[in-house]
């Protein structure tokens, strides 16, 4: 909806790993350390420019998902202001998009900051 800010720093990301992924009727969440995340846009991921797995509204994720739970992040870029990737050890890219200019597609939480980054 209001696309992903340049100056959004993920880099408390990387080193970390998540230990759920958490399915809701509208959204997919996970957190990596301090930094949680509730997307409600489709997300990716792809092992060598390869679909292996896909989320969207109203879905379960496909199995693929089980290969990002603790997995640790090396890499965690916003490539524009549609696309987050997220780099992991095991060579999967999960990719997050800002994928409507009417809704929220995400909202970013740190913690110990009461605001969110809403996406």
């Amino acid at each position: 909806m209001y696309g992903i800010p340049k100056d959004l720093d993920l880099s408390p990301v990387v080193g970390e790993f998540a230990t759920q992924v958490m399915v809701g009727q509208f959204d997919l969440q996970f957190t990596f350390g301090d930094v949680n995340f509730a997307i409600q846009s489709p997300v990716n991921l792809f092992r060598g420019g390869t679909l292996i797995a896909h989320w969207e509204e109203g879905q379960w994720p496909d199995p693929g998902f089980y290969e990002i739970m603790n997995t640790e992040v090396v890499r965690c870029r916003v490539v524009n202001d549609r696309r987050i990737v997220i780099e992991f050890t095991n060579g999967i890219e999960m990719h997050l998009e800002d994928s409507s200019d009417q809704y929220e597609s995400m909202q970013i939480g740190f913690k110990g900051n009461p605001s969110s980054w809403i996406i």
